[in-house]
């Protein structure tokens, strides 16, 4: 809602320059509808990248997110498993115009009967910060309170990001949760070069041939992909420690799934390995062989692969 009043304030900023006492009480009303596709948004983007959980049933969604991975389904039957913001799917020319549109229907239901009138309750005290009107299934703020909230919005933002991050850290043991939130606001969620760890991951090989890590088999250019054995999706990070050569087509066919444990086992002595030969490389004092020393002795593949199995 916070969103919808700097949305809605903003456009009509003339004309809130000459607001004056004699229409102080003026109001401004967001319908459920429209709240409903900003849930969908903020859900879609921190499902679809990073599949955080939002509730403490893990047995059972809760409704909203339930509706939310309907669609995300249904999506990824037509464009595979591409994940992409919210912002920038066309639903219509997907031929999912029907399926948004009815999961936009379902989340506003929801709202007047788990949701609106929550926000208004803090520590045992109700707050009259909005109207909520459940007959014109709106909710209206004072024009002059949605004008403090988008001169503040900023702040807000943020306090909202941080208490999100707080609970979603009690549902979720994936590392970088905060970031993962934040993340989720920008433009694009955007993933970084892997090109720079390949001289260290070239250092495992004396052939200087590159080996997929799941097949064994020997990879051409063409064929050579570097993927994250935890998926990154988990992660939200670039580690060596995670990082093995694959052939393309397999890297494109794992998706998000959690590694089996001998995945796991090859992973750890991979590791042992590596490291021997990057400790005797012209790499030996680099960050990278420091950060894979550390990993072993921490023994991070197996702790986060614990932890990304939920």
């Amino acid at each position: 809602m916070v969103e919808l009043c700097v949305l809605n304030t903003t456009l009509t900023d003339n004309k809130l320059k000459t607001i004056s006492k004699f229409n102080s009480k003026e109001t401004i009303s967001f319908t459920f509808e429209e709240i409903a596709e900003l849930y969908l948004k903020y859900y879609w983007n921190q499902t679809i990248y990073f599949d955080l959980v939002q509730g403490s049933n893990l047995t059972k969604l809760p409704v909203i997110i339930q509706h939310v991975t309907k669609l995300i389904n249904e999506y990824k039957l037509i464009a595979g498993n591409n994940p992409k913001k919210y912002e920038k799917i066309d639903f219509k020319a997907l031929g999912l115009e029907k399926s948004y549109k009815n999961t936009i229907k379902k989340i506003s239901k929801v709202l007047p009967e788990n949701v609106a009138w929550r926000f208004k309750k803090l520590n045992r005290n109700t707050y009259e910060i909005y109207e909520l009107d459940l007959e014109k299934r709106t909710v209206s703020f004072k024009l002059e309170d949605a004008m403090i909230l988008n001169k503040y919005s900023d702040l807000m933002f943020q306090i909202i990001n941080y208490r999100w991050t707080q609970m979603l850290e009690g549902f979720n043991l994936s590392p970088r949760i905060s970031s993962k939130v934040k993340v989720c606001d920008q433009p694009e969620i955007k993933r970084n070069s892997l090109n720079k760890f390949k001289k260290f991951l070239d250092c495992e090989f004396e052939d200087e041939n590159r080996y997929c890590f799941y097949s064994g088999e020997k990879l051409s250019d063409g064929l050579t992909s570097i993927d994250h054995v935890i998926p990154w999706s988990f992660m939200y990070s670039d580690d060596i420690w995670n990082l093995v050569y694959c052939n393309r087509c397999i890297n494109s066919s794992k998706s998000n799934k959690t590694p089996a444990e001998n995945t796991i086992e090859k992973l750890e002595d991979r590791n042992i390995l590596l490291l021997k030969k990057l400790e005797n490389s012209i790499y030996s004092t680099s960050k990278i062989t420091k950060e894979l020393n550390l990993a072993i002795k921490k023994d991070y593949v197996r702790k986060f692969w614990i932890a990304s199995k939920g």
